[in-house]
């Protein structure tokens, strides 16, 4: 809860520094306006709302499993969704190209950032016993996906159309893509013997595995120089990652668990800008 608080907080103190510029900044805004082209290097700050999805398919189809009736020869399949407040800090470095005499702009940028926030989800299970935990059953998993760190590429099409320029505010559409590292747990509680086991017998497990997602954002945003050299980015986008599957084999018991995960985020994200 403090981490959330801190980093709202520091997205409003930005933000109150980017539109509350004094009339005499604002001068200064119009020489260094977004459409100055060169280097520049940045820091960043994503809020957004993570949402994943992951879907589970226990096959106990296999000729020669050890699953007992009435479970063999089934397909279980279970689907559950979580979401969570993701947050982060990134550095960036980009190249900026302007045209039509400055007032329109192509930019291209490259960051790293790391992340905080975990999904949580579980399982409703499903099966033919009351707990839905015996062997060949879809088990009421427990699990978490927490992104680590992220890095990746975005374009930037945008200007100052209008009166805009002399405000020093330009604005901008963004399409990128990122490679993303998440840590996934499954905690999992079930009967691993052929014979029906009570609660007492079940045994509690842990399945620990590093994903790499990639990640398509888009988006649009709104830039507002503070100064020659520094310059105030906010921007809302929405991210796409790509599906991550992996199979499981029992091969003691001859029982298959097919998994996938996906997932998507609606982000903000705020930063600062600094042209040497």
């Amino acid at each position: 809860m403090s981490t959330r608080v801190s980093t709202t907080g520091l997205l409003g103190c930005i933000a109150l520094l980017a539109f509350g510029t004094p009339a005499g900044l604002a001068g200064q805004a119009d020489e260094g306006n977004a459409g100055n082209g060169g280097f520049y290097l940045g820091l960043a700050f994503p809020l957004g709302q993570m949402s994943a999805t992951m879907e589970k398919s226990v096959d106990n189809t296999a000729p020669n499993t050890l699953v007992p009736e009435p479970r063999r020869g089934q397909v279980f399949e279970d689907e559950v969704s979580g979401d969570c407040l993701s947050y982060g800090v990134g550095a960036v470095v980009g190249y900026r190209l302007p045209f039509s005499g400055g007032a329109y702009f192509l930019d291209a940028a490259a960051d790293v950032a790391k992340h905080g926030g975990d999904v949580e989800a579980q399982f409703a299970g499903v099966g033919v016993s009351p707990e839905r935990k015996q062997l060949g059953e879809s088990w009421p998993d427990r699990w978490t996906l927490g992104k680590e760190t992220s890095y990746g590429m975005t374009l930037r099409l945008g200007g100052s159309p209008g009166g805009l320029r002399a405000r020093g505010i330009s604005l901008h559409v963004l399409a990128g893509v990122r490679f993303a590292g998440a840590q996934f747990t499954n905690y999992s509680d079930g009967c691993f013997t052929t014979d029906p086991c009570d609660p007492s017998q079940f045994v509690s497990g842990q399945e620990d595995r590093d994903m790499d997602f990639t990640v398509w954002k888009s988006g649009i945003g709104l830039e507002k120089t503070l100064s020659e050299r520094v310059a105030f980015r906010i921007e809302a986008s929405y991210s796409i990652y790509a599906r991550e599957e992996w199979v499981t084999e029992f091969d003691d018991v001859v029982v298959t668990v097919r998994s996938s995960m996906k997932a998507s985020e609606a982000g903000l994200t705020a930063g600062l800008l600094l042209r040497p």
